[in-house]
């Protein structure tokens, strides 16, 4: 058959060529068409995604495993279909061409070649920091690119989703984090050592403070006491001293007389009285003796 007929769908921009020339286009279409001489592209216009992965080598000479996906539209769809082939197949309404797959890679290897530049200025430690970061720079350069105006493109996102080294280094570092970790619990145990036995030791020094000002304070208590009972003492003696004066002044018959008066007033019960001859002289000599008259 001659003449054959072409179902577009929604997602795809259909360009019909005839002789090398557009003969009719338009987004999901649907045509009659002579199959001699005719040929139809199929250029998607949906949003796209394209995953990567690709390796790099950094500044100390580590492979670096970069892993991501380019978001992009193609916006000329005439322009794509001329720069690259997304011819259908007739009859049935699907993409021969590998119009999409080459778009794809050249786009990869752009990413790819502005990766290299900034990773192989890194240290790999700076790269695992940084790398993930670069998405939204690799997309300005992609839009810069030649492949973003040959394709008619517009790049939407760039995503860095992953950023690996090598297993054995990987494994290296996993050890090395392990152990800084290891180390940050172990400062953290001895500093809670540390501090509790700096409590410790503050709650000693308060303890003996309060005992060396209750030590203080009884010290302070008992010279007071001492020196209460010393003052006490001294105004007993100075008392005792008065009296004793005064007895020393009297004849020896007031202080009879006051010795019996005190013996009276004591109940004057005498358990055993001794009386020598010599005490019994002088208590008459004193009872006979005139009294002395004052002039």
């Amino acid at each position: 058959m001659f003449i054959s007929y072409f179902k577009g769908t929604p997602e795809y921009h259909i360009v019909r060529f005839r002789n090398g020339k557009i003969r009719g286009q338009g987004r999901g279409i649907s045509f009659w068409y002579g199959t001699l001489g005719t040929t139809i592209a199929m250029v998607p216009v949906t949003s796209l995604d394209n995953p990567f992965i690709f390796t790099e080598t950094t500044a100390n000479f580590q492979d670096l495993a970069i892993q991501g996906s380019v978001s992009y539209r193609i916006v000329d769809p005439v322009k794509a279909a001329e720069g690259f082939d997304f011819s259908a197949k007739l009859n049935k309404s699907d993409v021969a061409g590998d119009g999409r797959e080459k778009i794809a890679e050249r786009l990869v290897l752009a990413i790819q070649s502005r990766a290299r530049t900034v990773v192989s200025s890194m240290t790999l430690e700076q790269a695992l920091a940084e790398v993930t970061k670069l998405g939204g720079n690799l997309a300005e350069l992609l839009r810069s690119d030649p492949i973003a105006s040959t394709a008619g493109l517009s790049i939407e996102e760039v995503h860095i989703t992953s950023v690996q080294p090598t297993p054995e280094i990987r494994k290296a570092l996993q050890t090395e984090y392990r152990e800084a970790l290891q180390r940050q619990a172990d400062e953290a145990i001895y500093a809670r050592r540390a501090y509790g036995v700096e409590k410790e030791r503050e709650i000693k020094q308060s303890e003996l403070a309060t005992e060396i000002e209750l030590a203080e304070r009884n010290k302070l208590l008992v010279d007071t006491e001492a020196r209460n009972k010393l003052t006490l003492a001294e105004a007993q003696a100075k008392a005792q001293q008065l009296e004793l004066t005064v007895y020393s002044s009297a004849p020896a018959s007031v202080l009879t007389a006051m010795a019996f008066k005190a013996w009276a007033e004591k109940g004057g019960s005498v358990g055993n009285l001794s009386i020598t001859p010599d005490m019994l002289t002088s208590a008459l000599g004193q009872l006979a003796a005139p009294a002395k008259t004052e002039k």
